[in-house]
């Protein structure tokens, strides 16, 4: 008899503040949406030779550095409502930026030489969210956001794959455009987000972590 009376209770909407509209608890919402991911450097180094000679010091044939172009963004995210304000969510973000690396300080004075690759690149990740709800205009409400999870990135031809750690920590803005307390459907409404991500290992030439700033929209549905 409790098991049935906790299902029930579980089961039940929950009705919302202020504006008197339903706010039904959401089991599971899924996002889609895109934007747009920032470029980072992705380091520099020398390309050398050692010296014949007894004094062991490096012989530089050139030196070369590499960075991320900005590139599109798409991410499907699944979440659920955990306590109150707060909200765990996970999914995966793709992306296929351009990987630039550029020759320099040729020792028989070549000129510089750009190659260029796409690379394909995935972010596995997880993180909670909590709304803001103190700073709530009408039904738009801002949140927080902060995470991490896998990083796995694919050389093009897919000839070699890279993998390392994706963090992320922002914010944004959620508006609901439909909230209901019965029905398949209990909630629909748009999404933005800001995010500052910050990647370790992966396509690295000094292995530290690099920074990318990424802003995105989406459209969500909660059951």
């Amino acid at each position: 008899m409790r098991f049935l009376a906790l299902a029930a209770l579980l089961a039940s909407p929950v009705a919302a503040s202020a504006q008197g509209v339903v706010s039904p608890v959401r089991w599971v919402e899924i996002e889609v949406g895109g934007g747009l991911l920032g470029g980072a450097g992705v380091g520099a180094a020398d390309a050398n030779l050692r010296a014949n000679d007894r004094t062991e010091r490096p012989y530089r044939l050139f030196s070369a550095d590499a960075e991320f172009a900005r590139a599109t963004a798409w991410h499907l995210r699944a979440s659920r409502q955990v306590a109150g304000r707060w909200t765990v969510e996970g999914g995966v973000t793709m992306s296929r930026p351009i990987l630039r690396a550029r020759t320099s300080n040729d020792v028989e004075a070549a000129p510089s030489v750009t190659i260029t690759e796409r690379v394909d690149q995935y972010f596995f990740d997880a993180g909670l969210v909590v709304a803001l709800d103190e700073f709530r205009i009408g039904r738009l409400t801002p949140f927080a956001v902060a995470g991490a999870g896998y990083l796995r990135q694919l050389h093009q031809g897919q000839t070699v794959i890279e993998h390392g750690h994706a963090f992320h920590a922002g914010g944004g803005l959620r508006y609901p455009l439909l909230t209901r307390g019965a029905g398949f459907v209990r909630t629909t409404g748009l999404r933005g987000d800001l995010r500052a991500y910050l990647l370790r290992q992966g396509v690295s030439v000094r292995d530290r972590p690099r920074p990318h700033v990424a802003i995105s929209g989406s459209v969500f549905v909660g059951f």
